[in-house]
Parts: structure tokens; C-alpha cells; sequence
């Protein structure tokens, strides 16, 4: 797995103790950074800091320890970061919502930041710019799920048509490559993948080899997903992870 230091050109402080920033090597604009952190799910919600009250609750409403940590650390170290883009305090840090419902920075504290967040098993993947639109997605790789049934529900004819084309061990690693690309995009988009899984199909094929897919949008309504380029991340074993970042703003 690559990392590089903490320090970078923004210069974010306190952070590397808990998270740890992808080498790039070319693989997406340097106006993007994309931080993973590896969850300590087994500690107590109670002594991840920065969260506030709002935060704190929502984290108890999980069920699951493992949940509420994923959550509360996944935050906590969002916070931490973006403090650091921002030299503010973590605990000063405010979050919105877009128009479309996805969580930004609020209007006076939002410093031209765009970031999104992904979390699944015992890691998390945070992406970062100061330039463009970013969206970023992390599954952990299930060898015994069937992906053929969820396919049906996720999958594009296309999509399906190349998942078939590969020989049957390509077959599943495919099929989150598929499914994280997807996920990514829409929240890039600013949407959830309730509103458009369907409505986008990924070129599997042409980005076997390339890590970077093309994307075919089928409605209007997401023509601006052509804008959109995807990077697949095979940064943290036994996962699968995508960043979705749009063209550089001013």
C-alpha cells in the first residue's frame, strides 16, 4: 500500500495519527488528495473526540458498535482534516447539506473545499480538493456474495453483457469494480444510489487496464456524469475503492 507523509501542500497538521494519504502516482489530478484511515473498531465511541452533540447522538443511534465507530471515527478524523485545509479547529468545523442532500461545508467555513467520504469493514477512504466535485467510494470484497442477483438491480445491460465477457475468477472483482465506480460518480453528482444506478453505465472493459473507465450517462438528468473521470483504487487489500472527481474549477 502507497502513503506519503503528512505534509502537503495545503500543510494539514495532526491528522497522520489517524489517517494516511495515498500516493498519488499519477493516477488522479494533484489537486485531489484521497486519505484512508484503518477503524479501531473495537474501541469506545466515547473517546473519539471533536464530534458534536448532533454527532455524538447520531453515532448512538447505530445499533452496532462496529457501526457507531465507523461513523464517529470516520467524522472525527473528517474534521480533523478539514481543519487542517482550513487551519481552524476541528470542533469549529460546520457541516450542510447541498440541494441534492449531499454533506458540504457550510457557507462560512467552507474555503472552496469539496470532499465526500466512504467507509466499509475496518476502513475508510476520505477525498479532498479544493478545485473539483469529488466522490469516493470503499466495499470490502465478499468472495461468497452473488453477484450475479445484485447485478440485476445495479448493472446496466452493458455492464452486465462485460461482466460475462471475463472469465469467471475476473468475474466478482469486476462486479465491485462495477459497483464502486458507481458509487463514487453519484456522489460526485451529489446523489445517492437510490437515484441513478441504473442510469449510468461504466465501460468495464476499456478501464481494465487503464483504472479509468469511461462513463455512459442514459438520462438527461445525469448528463453532467460525462464530465465525470473515475480512478479505481486497489490501495487496502480486500477491498475495492473508486474516486469520481469532475473538471477544475477556477
Amino acid at each position: 500500500m502507497g502513503y506519503r507523509g503528512i505534509v502537503n501542500g495545503w500543510g494539514v497538521p495532526g491528522a497522520a495519527t489517524r489517517a494516511k494519504q495515498l500516493v498519488r502516482r499519477g493516477r488522479w489530478p494533484a489537486d485531489i488528495d484521497v486519505w484512508h484511515i484503518a477503524l479501531e473498531l473495537d474501541r469506545s465511541p466515547a473517546d473519539i473526540p471533536f464530534l458534536d452533540d448532533d454527532e455524538q447522538a447520531r453515532t448512538m443511534r447505530y445499533r452496532l458498535r462496529a457501526d457507531q465507530i465507523r461513523f464517529a471515527e470516520t467524522r472525527s478524523v473528517l474534521r480533523e482534516l478539514l481543519a487542517g485545509y482550513m487551519r481552524s479547529d476541528p470542533v469549529t468545523v460546520r457541516f450542510a447539506l447541498s440541494a441534492r442532500g449531499k454533506p458540504k461545508l457550510d457557507a462560512a467555513t467552507a474555503a472552496g473545499l469539496s470532499f465526500n467520504v466512504s467507509h466499509a469493514g475496518a476502513h475508510a477512504l476520505i477525498a479532498v480538493s479544493r478545485r473539483r466535485n469529488v466522490g469516493v467510494d470503499i466495499e470490502q470484497v465478499d468472495e461468497t456474495l452473488d453477484w450475479r442477483e445484485l447485478a440485476m438491480l445495479a448493472c446496466t445491460d452493458d455492464e452486465r453483457c462485460s461482466l460475462e465477457e471475463v472469465t469467471g475468477g475476473q468475474q466478482h472483482a469486476l462486479f465491485f469494480r462495477c459497483w464502486t465506480a458507481k458509487e463514487a460518480l453519484l456522489r460526485a453528482l451529489g446523489l445517492g444510489i437510490t437515484e441513478g444506478l441504473q442510469a449510468l453505465t461504466v465501460d468495464l472493459l476499456d478501464g481494465v487496464e487503464t483504472t479509468s473507465p469511461g462513463v455512459v450517462a442514459q438520462a438527461s438528468q445525469f448528463a453532467e456524469a460525462k464530465g465525470l473521470t473515475c480512478c479505481w483504487l486497489d490501495d487496502v487489500p480486500g477491498y475495492a475503492g473508486c474516486l469520481a472527481y469532475g473538471p477544475a474549477g477556477p
